[in-house]
Formats: structure tokens, sequence, C-alpha cells
């Protein structure tokens, strides 16, 4: 999965993209990249943009694993956007088996819902512009 992130710092948002085929390592290395980012802080919220991605190809050990590496913290809240009953069923799961979540984290079947839950609908067009000029992570396809 092609994939990359934009943190908005004047809202505290971090804008997270994937296209194409989820593989695990590519996801885990997004989860990584984003905890050493000095810009992050575990309280920002998160926009999880997965409409673009076409295929899965991740195991249940990655989404535990990502569950564990959670980086978002006490008054984080984190839309994941998604099309596919799939990708619904595998953001489902991570959900899940967070333990003890600290951040709220909902799934949406439409951007705009999970915009609005995020209090950021209005700035909807100036988001997505920011994120689709963003370059992948590098190292990840």
């Amino acid at each position: 999965m092609p994939c990359c992130y934009t943190i908005d710092l004047a809202r505290s948002l971090v804008l997270s993209r994937g296209w194409g085929v989820l593989i695990d390592s590519e996801l885990l290395a997004h989860v990584r990249a984003l905890t050493i980012d000095p810009r992050f802080v575990r309280n920002f919220h998160q926009l999880a943009d997965l409409r673009d991605v076409v295929d899965v190809e991740v195991t249940a050990s990655t989404i535990r694993e990502m569950a564990r590496l959670n980086p978002y913290g006490d008054g984080s809240r984190r839309a994941v956007v998604v099309t596919s009953d799939l990708l619904f069923g595998m953001a489902r799961m991570y959900q899940i088996l967070r333990d003890d979540p600290a951040d709220e984290l909902e799934i949406f079947r439409k951007l705009d819902d999970g915009l609005r839950w995020l209090g950021v609908l209005n700035a909807r067009e100036e988001l997505l512009s920011a994120l689709s000029q963003v370059p992948p992570i590098p190292g990840i396809r």
C-alpha cells in the first residue's frame, strides 16, 4: 500500500492516506514513521483515508501489532474511512484489539461523516488537497 501522511499542526490533525494494495510491512512502516516524527503529538486527531485501497494482504498478527504500537493517546479522535466490507472488518478488528485505548476510533463509510465527527468538515477541500500532495513515506513503494 503506498501510503503517506501529513500533519496539520494548526488543527492538531494527522492526515493519513493509503491506496493500492494494503500489505503488512507498509502498514507497520506507516505507524513507525509517524511515531518517530518530531511533529507528532499523542493527542492529535487523525483522518485515515483508505478509500483508494483496492486489495488487502494483511495478516491478523499485523493487526495485533498495529494495536500494540498505537501511538495515539488521551483526547485523540481517529476517523478511519473505508469503502469495502473487508477493510471495514479489518478496521473493526483493530478497534477491538486495542487494549484499554485512550483514544477514540470510529470507522466510517463516507468521508464527510468522518470529517464531521472530527469537526473539520468545513476544511474538506483544503485537507484533501494537502493530503494529495504529500509524497509516499520513504522506503514505501
